[in-house]
């Protein structure tokens, strides 16, 4: 098994001294992976309403602060050693993928191989609204974005022609250090993310499923990736849930006391579960760093 945690990359407690302290942490006590979370623009909800609360408003602390997934995990390449830097998830139809090929290669050369690529296509329509991209066709951007990522992290002289972007005899450089390229991590558990999962996909990212529903969603993944003649035995599977240990129970079963969290920790890891990525509450440097220290010595010696 394989464990990773949300930076603080959001809200009050997201600043440089907090990257610096549970980097630090995660580097020196043997945690997997850091992953930054992605939003650009924390336009009014008014078509969409964000799942995290009751009425569906934005978190107050995050229309004040939030770090890019780039200008944290690029600080943090030259800040740490062992640790994994990924993005779970970055939102690639909100960006000119020619751009983000461009920016994970050279994040994957400064980290010396440690990146990890999480993609997601989000669910906050107004964000795209605002941008200037359709939201009903963040699918198709994002299956299409994937395609030029693969195409120029090759080195070799590229081409592609589709709804959104035509080119030819391109070329990027530098190419990452992985080969053939950083793992892809392939967030959501919708048909279109099976789909997507199957086509593109190095690991399996569903976000805040619980166990039984996790375990539902093998069959259909198995069908999807059966389709594009590969099998689900091959498939590394992280889902990305909360790890919240407080005295009542939560909406998800990692959310409680600790002895049920490893219950259901145990479950995701019998149904396919080979890494974990854990979101935190409250997101502050010393949640983050208490939480590495109880994966280490709590978590990981029971699951492996």
């Amino acid at each position: 098994m394989k464990y990773g945690i949300s930076i603080p990359v959001r809200g009050d407690g997201a600043n440089p001294a907090a990257f610096d302290g549970v980097a630090a942490k995660a580097d020196a006590a043997g945690l997997d992976v850091l992953w930054a979370s992605d939003h650009l623009l924390m336009a009014p909800p008014n078509k969409s309403k964000y799942p995290g609360t009751p009425d569906g408003s934005l978190p107050p602390p995050w229309k004040r602060t939030y770090f890019q997934p780039f200008s944290v995990l690029n600080y943090l390449a030259g800040r740490t050693r062992n640790v994994r830097l990924g993005t779970s998830v970055l939102i690639l139809p909100m960006r000119n993928p020619i751009e983000v090929a461009a920016q994970i290669a050279e994040l994957d050369q400064v980290s010396r191989g440690r990146v990890n690529f999480g993609v997601g296509v989000g669910w906050f329509e107004d964000e795209y609204d605002a941008l200037g991209y359709p939201f009903k066709k963040r699918g198709k951007r994002a299956n299409d974005g994937l395609k030029i990522c693969k195409k120029l992290w090759t080195g070799e002289p590229a081409a592609h022609e589709s709804e959104f972007y035509s080119f030819s005899g391109a070329v990027l450089g530098p190419t990452p250090v992985q080969k053939p390229h950083p793992p892809i991590y392939i967030g959501g558990h919708s048909p279109g993310a099976l789909k997507r999962v199957a086509k593109f996909g190095d690991v399996w990212h569903p976000f805040r499923v619980g166990p039984d529903e996790f375990a539902d969603l093998r069959p259909k993944l198995a069908e999807a990736l059966k389709a594009e003649d590969r099998s689900i035995d091959d498939i590394p599977m992280c889902p990305k849930i909360p790890l919240v240990v407080q005295d009542e129970a939560g909406p998800l079963p990692t959310m409680g006391h600790l002895a049920g969290i490893l219950d259901a920790l145990k479950k995701y890891q019998d149904n396919g579960a080979t890494e974990f990525c854990f979101d935190i509450v409250p997101e502050t440097e010393e949640n983050a760093v208490a939480m590495i220290d109880l994966i280490l010595s709590e978590i990981k010696p029971k699951l492996g």
